[in-house]
């Protein structure tokens, strides 16, 4: 049915003379929702600015589960954890899209945002859904485990060496260093073996002790014990010293 002027009817809201602009207005090949029953609860139209790509998501999920997105929303509104991030809205437009959807009135875009975001995640095969006293005794072991973590650099930091004012020069020092008692009391596999030890805690990215100058020490300390051994291992003084 058609109006004089050959606008269409069906395009108007049943509450006012303004065209609504659809799913599948702003999103060609979209599904779109089913005309509600008189008796329905009321609803609200919300246009929620996202990232294109979330965007894109959501349509993609929603088209799988054979669903317009208003009721994608809907069911994810109530599985929504408040915690859940808010993908946000880019600042730049052309990174932005717009969402248009029905659901229950009083939402704002954050929760809207928030809910599409729920649904993706409980889309993702390698999601597993745990009860709240498990997620309750995970996040206490994540507690131990950090304080533990803590005390441990703390303790490493007071036991680590201190960094030399100037090169590493001198053979003793470098033994020293890797815990030797003196130079004439490991070999190469040795040194090479205490280095992985020793590595792991000073590295400057993942290290406990994270450390870029004991790291740059430790490698000057392996590389000269490695020659200490390659060389003078092989003079008469370490043939008079075993």
């Amino acid at each position: 049915m058609t109006a004089p002027d050959g606008f269409p009817l069906d395009a108007l809201d049943s509450r006012s003379d303004a065209p609504v602009r659809s799913e599948a207005d702003l999103f060609p090949g979209s599904a779109t929702a089913a005309v509600a029953p008189p008796d329905a609860p009321p609803v609200a139209t919300y246009a929620v600015s996202c990232p294109a790509r979330f965007a894109a998501a959501v349509l993609t999920l929603a088209r799988a589960r054979g669903i317009d997105l208003s009721a994608l929303a809907s069911a994810a509104l109530m599985l929504a954890p408040d915690r859940m991030p808010d993908p946000g809205v880019p600042d730049e437009p052309d990174e932005r899209a717009v969402l248009v959807l029905r659901l229950a009135p009083g939402l704002d875009d954050a929760a809207v945002r928030r809910a599409l975001a729920a649904a993706l995640a409980l889309a993702d095969p390698g999601l597993r859904l745990v009860p709240v006293a498990e997620v309750g005794h995970l996040e206490a072991a994540v507690e131990t485990l950090t304080y533990r973590n803590k005390a441990l650099a703390h303790a490493l930091e007071r036991v680590s060496f201190r960094p030399l004012d100037g090169p590493m020069t001198q053979v003793r020092d470098a033994a020293q260093l890797f815990g030797f008692v003196n130079e004439w009391c490991f070999d190469e596999d040795r040194v090479v073996k205490r280095f992985r030890e020793l590595a792991p805690v000073y590295h400057p990215d993942t290290g406990v002790v994270a450390c870029r100058e004991r790291m740059a020490q430790l490698i000057d300390a392996r590389n000269l014990l490695i020659r200490h051994v390659r060389t003078a291992y092989h003079s008469a003084a370490w043939a008079d010293r075993r």
